[in-house]
């Protein structure tokens, strides 16, 4: 458990350092232009003056090691900058946004896990799903999320009128209960959630057909056949039951699979998540933003993985005569 834990804090550290070094070592001034302050695409050019004071403002005239120390000083009171790009507080903007990225993480994540082991339950069930379901999933699974979301973009999305294209709500619309609100969000997201959970789902489905294959040649699966308990009594108690820990830790170990293909397919759909934030921020270079999605989705990334080694340990644990 201790090692455990300096593994973590070293690679909290370095994450942490190569957060605050990548985004400054990209060519570029982050005041060779700047936009309004809401993020549209609205440019002025700056005198060599103004960005010289912005420079003095911005904190970043002083050498790196000041600004790290300075960095870490405000990140410990809980102040992670202010944007250059938005003029507004990072942790406000990343507020504003993360709930975006975390439904769709979620949505795709939850239906990915029923799905996946949904199939991999048919394929056990089944003598010959899996000669079908096998090859198409590991195709779908080596497909990049973003060039899915164009797909769908392109050949569901675009030939149905029903379907948003893009957005997370209609603009300047009016509802008349939370329902309709709530029915305009589920639509907005169809595409983006779609996207995500069908390069997602194989993941779970290969991880859940070789638990399930397993468990059926364990001893307390034939001994469960021989007393002639029926399937709806083993499935639930004996498969699903001692096949959940592989499968607990693949969801875990999916968030930072997750968290990357979010932020692709947010600017395939223009969905106001994380996505959209980083990529503004890196085409405005701006520094405080990119550190702040990055050490956000570090953070993200950091707990799923931790949580998949805890289960990994408890099903060696499991294991272990």
């Amino acid at each position: 458990m201790v090692r455990r834990i300096l593994l973590l804090l070293l690679s909290c550290t370095a994450i942490y350092l190569l957060n605050f070094f990548i985004p400054r070592l990209m060519p570029g001034d982050p005041f060779d232009y700047t936009a309004s302050g809401s993020g549209e695409d609205v440019t002025d050019v700056y005198s060599q003056e103004q960005k010289e004071l912005l420079r003095e403002y911005y904190g970043l005239d002083k050498p790196w090691p000041q600004q790290l120390a300075d960095t870490v000083a405000r990140n410990l009171h809980g102040d992670l900058g202010q944007s250059i790009h938005y003029k507004r507080p990072v942790l406000d903007i990343l507020v504003e946004r993360l709930p975006w990225s975390l439904w769709m993480m979620g949505c795709s994540l939850a239906l990915s896990l029923l799905l996946g082991v949904g199939l991999a339950l048919l394929c056990v069930g089944t003598r010959h799903g899996h000669r079908v379901l096998a090859p198409l999933l590991s195709a779908l699974a080596e497909i990049p999320p973003f060039l899915t979301g164009v797909l769908l973009l392109f050949l569901v999305a675009a030939r149905v009128s029903w379907i948003p294209l893009s957005g997370a709500v209609t603009p300047f619309a009016q509802y008349s209960s939370v329902w309709q609100q709530l029915g305009d969000i589920l639509l907005h997201s169809l595409m983006p959630i779609a996207a995500l959970t069908l390069v997602t789902c194989p993941k779970f489905f290969f991880t859940a057909w070789a638990s399930f294959s397993s468990v059926l040649h364990q001893p307390y699966m034939t001994n469960a056949k021989a007393k002639a308990l029926r399937q709806r009594r083993v499935w639930p108690f004996y498969l699903l039951a001692n096949s959940l820990s592989p499968i607990a830790a693949r969801l875990f170990l999916l968030v930072g699979a997750c968290v990357g293909g979010t932020i692709l397919v947010e600017n395939v759909f223009a969905y106001p998540g994380l996505g959209t934030v980083l990529r503004e921020a890196v085409s405005y270079r701006d520094y405080p933003m990119i550190q702040g999605v990055f050490l956000l989705s570090a953070l993200l990334v950091l707990v799923s993985l931790t949580l998949a080694d805890l289960c990994s340990h408890a099903v060696d644990r499991e294991g272990t005569p």
